[in-house]
């Protein structure tokens, strides 16, 4: 028998898909900027082609994990009721929020390791 005021680990892994990807979103344009930060104050000039390839490839990926997180809710579908799937929403926030910290750490360590 299925307990439906209980959270389902599947749909609150493909929100946590969603939170991952706009995380992924914000440390691709954070290192975007960075670089061309880095270039004016290196160069006194923007960077090739405005360093677009860094968005191109930041973005693909982070379509991809959209994609996967798109599909995994298809997949799931929505819970049962709409309290709870708000509170899927939080937990899923929170699941996401370690993997957000480490990208957003790594995009820092990438920074300063350059200046």
């Amino acid at each position: 028998m299925t307990d439906f005021s209980d959270p389902s680990s599947l749909r609150v892994f493909g929100k946590s898909l969603h939170w991952l990807a706009a995380g992924w979103t914000v440390a691709i344009w954070w290192l975007w900027l960075a670089s061309i930060n880095q270039s004016l104050v290196r160069r006194g000039v923007m960077p090739d082609n405005y360093a677009i390839s860094i968005l191109i490839a930041g973005l693909v990926s982070a379509l991809a994990i959209e994609g996967a997180a798109l599909l995994m809710g298809r997949w799931t579908g929505r819970a049962p009721r709409p309290g709870l799937e708000r509170r899927e929403w939080r937990i899923a926030f929170w699941w996401a929020g370690v993997p957000n910290a480490l990208l957003f750490l790594t995009v820092y360590v990438m920074i300063e390791s350059t200046r």
